[in-house]
């Protein structure tokens, strides 16, 4: 996956959709919710999809004035050109559905448990998403 750490922005994946979104818009935010929000719950959610969710999440929280200490200068600069709305409407319920997918069935928690780091940290990071997405 390249460099990465326990914030949803220390990774090149969350890297390289934020500037998928500076070069595409909203749209890019909305598809990859989407996508994952009706992924059978039984698939295995893959590790670019679960870094792309949590960073279009990220922009929500940050449409809502609560984003991260990481969130990139260059997400900064999009969003203050971007109309908000679309992005506060995002459905609560259906965000911490997403969530919940990548915290309990995906590559990226696998990946967490095989770097024998216990992923608390990571898990921390997750429940702040929750929190500043509320």
């Amino acid at each position: 996956m390249g460099t990465w750490g326990h914030r949803n922005f220390e990774n090149d994946a969350a890297l390289d959709f934020v500037i998928e979104v500076e070069d595409n818009g909203v749209k890019v935010i909305n598809e990859i919710l989407d996508r994952v929000a009706v992924l059978p719950e039984e698939n295995y959610l893959e590790v670019d999809d679960s870094v792309a969710v949590l960073a279009a999440i990220e922009f929500v929280a940050a449409a809502k004035g609560k984003q991260s200490e990481d969130f990139p200068e260059g997400a900064e600069d999009w969003l203050a050109k971007t109309e908000a709305g679309p992005l506060v409407s995002q459905d609560l319920a259906r965000m911490k559905k997403v969530i919940d997918r990548v915290r309990n069935n995906s590559e990226l928690r696998d990946l967490w448990q095989e770097e024998g780091d216990e992923p608390g940290e990571w898990l921390a990071v997750l429940s702040d998403l929750e929190d500043r997405i509320s």
